[in-house]
């Protein structure tokens, strides 16, 4: 076909818009069928938006106390655990700092990807070809079978399990109903398949199409059980996957869910000016068992609406579901309510009837895009990212609205009562942007913008971009229109806890610190790490509220319970926090058995016949348990450099005093496939 006939073709509707794209570039599509437009019966035209319904006088039934259809409906979840990786930002340190900063993170496609069309820029991630097999315990060959989005995936989820203190001992303990163990869903997003099929230089093949979807893999890598759903809704498929999962936790299902997106632009065909990349997942409980549980809660999700506009406008399904969202949540003032912010402007400052109930901000596709670009599933994670930052350290960022970072003063009642910081969360289906008609000559049209704008430009010729002269919303496909609203809410305010007036340094009881890895690298490079934090100024910082330098007891009971217990393992006994950096500095510079500091003991054992024969039974855990009690430390850290799990006998939850830890060190490598391996390695 030539370019004209391909153009005509999917003006007509008859070719989808990656295969036009990727023929126009030269490249071999992904085999699919071709799109027949059905004759569709005419609906009454609708007005672009509507005002939100009033809502009746009085409190909403079912919103925040645990009433209303299915168990838990209106309940709020916390936030206890947040990573990611997103265009020039290796976590999320660094993506508030772009933030802050007004970053715009674009560049050129990294070295190694092919490109339909030199010189486009977009919005990137580095080294995704990179994977720490060794984590999961995977050899060459399996790590190779995982798909490059899962691969990203599954280093972001265990590292948000890391960073909630929920990758050891205490992910055991989240039971669900029945008493099963490692009750945690997965709600998986990624982006089209296409997406990460890799052009030359990187030659990994798609995953068959009959092999479990992405959540049920990550769940079996993770070993959780609790439900396991992948979702594509565009978009909005992270905030989808969300909504699930709030759900899930409701109905209790499950006692904690993991929601994660990735988006990759591998192929040739999904590559444009302005594309994105990320990948990030969160840890979600219910509220009330985190604050009993003492988890350090980021942010809480206060309700979720979801909804599709079917073939009318985005506009009005775009402010009903803010009136759900809103009704949900139990912030109604009686008998009035608060007007929508402009749906097709999507503005970062809502209107003052949103402000009383203390929403004083809006993340969307809109305010995230200089950040990721236009990044698919992943979309919607970071404007909860984004969101999330902003409640945490009382900041509102640049935007549309506001040409500089401010402090977020929170609202108050006429009374004079202070509200809950909150914020509104959402990837409505966009409005499409206008694009100039296709010039007169096809060829030029694909040589000066590039197949991917020029379909576009095809596509919008007649002032349209839907396949029947509408307004793009009612095509065939549809996907893009699902919107998603989420109400989130800043972490209740934990009360500060008394300053400590123990004895003074160095005649406090010692602590027993155990810290383990999957390879002794492993273990080295976690110690510096671990080290240079709590050689820091805060070290780390405790909880919400806690004190503001680490404690060693609780930095001591969160390594042996919120970390998975690993084969690579170290032991040292210490009195300060100051000693305990010198300590795991020296290892990390000499791990060497016999020439690390004294005192530090390490054991490898990933050639042990496997674990000791008193694993496992009660009277081990008597054991353990009476020598815990009574301060044995030297024969429980003999037992553990033999290979016991000593940590499993500990209380689950100390209290408020716990801190977070850095998270383990991965060591990713390039994972190449040969030609014509079809999945297995050279």
């Amino acid at each position: 076909m030539d370019t004209r006939e391909i153009l005509t073709r999917f003006k007509g509707g008859t070719l989808r818009r990656e295969h036009a794209v990727a023929l126009l570039a030269g490249t071999s599509p992904v085999v699919a069928p071709p799109v027949v437009a059905l004759p569709v019966a005419a609906l009454p035209a609708t007005a672009d938006r509507e005002p939100l319904p009033a809502p009746a006088p009085g409190p909403v039934p079912g919103a925040g106390d645990g009433a209303g259809p299915g168990a838990g409906a209106g309940m709020p979840c916390a936030v206890v655990g947040i990573q990611g990786r997103f265009p020039q930002a290796g976590d999320l340190e660094a993506f508030w700092r772009n933030g802050l900063q007004g970053r715009i993170a674009e560049a050129a496609l990294p070295g190694g990807r092919r490109s339909a069309c030199a010189g486009w820029r977009g919005h990137f991630l580095d080294g995704v070809e990179e994977f720490d097999p060794d984590l999961f315990g995977l050899g060459a060959r399996e790590a190779a079978g995982l798909d490059l989005r899962e691969r990203l995936l599954a280093q972001s989820a265990w590292q948000t399990l890391e960073s909630a203190g929920y990758a050891g001992a205490r992910l055991e303990r989240l039971t669900a109903s029945d008493g099963t163990a490692r009750s945690v869903g997965v709600y998986a997003a990624l982006g089209p398949a296409g997406g990460a099929l890799p052009g030359t230089g990187h030659r990994h093949t798609a995953p068959p199409a009959s092999r479990p979807g992405p959540a049920a893999r990550l769940s079996r890598l993770l070993d959780l059980r609790g439900p396991s759903l992948s979702v594509d809704s565009g978009d909005s498929s992270f905030l989808t996957a969300l909504h699930l999962a709030l759900g899930a936790l409701r109905a209790g299902e499950c006692a904690a869910a993991l929601v994660g997106a990735v988006e990759l632009r591998l192929h040739p065909a999904c590559q444009r000016p302005g594309a994105g990349e990320g990948v990030a997942a969160v840890l979600l409980k219910p509220l009330a068992a985190a604050r009993a549980d003492g988890d350090r809660v980021h942010a809480v999700i206060r309700s979720s609406a979801v909804g599709h506009p079917g073939r009318a406008a985005p506009g009005p399904q775009y402010a009903r579901l803010v009136a759900r969202a809103l009704a949900a949540a139990g912030l109604w003032p009686p008998g009035t309510g608060p007007q929508p912010p402009d749906a097709g402007a999507q503005s970062e400052a809502p209107d003052a009837g949103l402000e009383t109930v203390g929403v004083a901000v809006e993340e969307s596709s809109r305010t995230v895009a200089a950040l990721v670009g236009d990044a698919g599933a992943v979309t919607g994670a970071a404007a909860l990212v984004r969101a999330v930052g902003q409640l945490r350290h009382a900041v509102l960022l640049a935007g549309p609205d506001r040409p500089a970072p401010a402090a977020w003063e929170p609202a108050r009642r006429d009374d004079g009562t202070v509200l809950p910081r909150r914020a509104l969360v959402s990837v409505p289906g966009p409005a499409a942007p206008a694009v100039p008609a296709v010039p007169a000559g096809p060829t030029d049209a694909v040589d000066a913008a590039g197949p991917a704008d020029a379909v576009d430009a095809a596509d919008t010729a007649d002032g349209t971009d839907g396949t029947d002269g509408t307004d793009g919303t009612d095509g065939v496909d549809g996907v893009e229109g699902v919107g998603v609203v989420l109400v989130v809410e800043e972490a209740p305010a934990v009360p500060r806890a008394p300053a400590r007036t123990g004895p003074p340094p160095g005649t406090r009881p010692a602590e027993l610190v155990l810290l383990s890895a999957v390879t002794p690298a492993h273990l080295a490079a976690t110690a510096g790490r671990l080290a240079a934090r709590l050689s820091d100024d805060d070290g780390g910082g405790g909880r919400d509220g806690g004190p503001a330098g680490p404690d060693l007891a609780a930095l001591a009971h969160e390594l042996r319970l919120g970390r998975a217990v690993l084969r690579c393992r170290l032991a040292v006994t210490v009195r300060t926090v100051a000693e305990l950096a010198d300590a795991l500095a020296g290892f990390a510079a000499h791990p060497a058995p016999g020439t690390g500091p004294a005192g530090v003991r390490s054991a490898d054992l990933r050639t042990a016949a496997g674990p000791p024969l008193i694993e496992g039974l009660e009277e081990t855990r008597a054991y353990v348990a009476a020598l815990w009690q009574g301060g044995r430390l030297e024969q429980l850290t003999r037992l553990w450099l033999a290979g016991v799990d000593v940590c499993a006998v500990l209380p689950a939850h100390p209290g408020p005093a716990a801190v977070e830890l850095p998270a383990t060190v991965l060591r990713p490598r390039p994972l190449e496939l040969g030609p014509g391996t079809h999945g297995a390695p050279q």
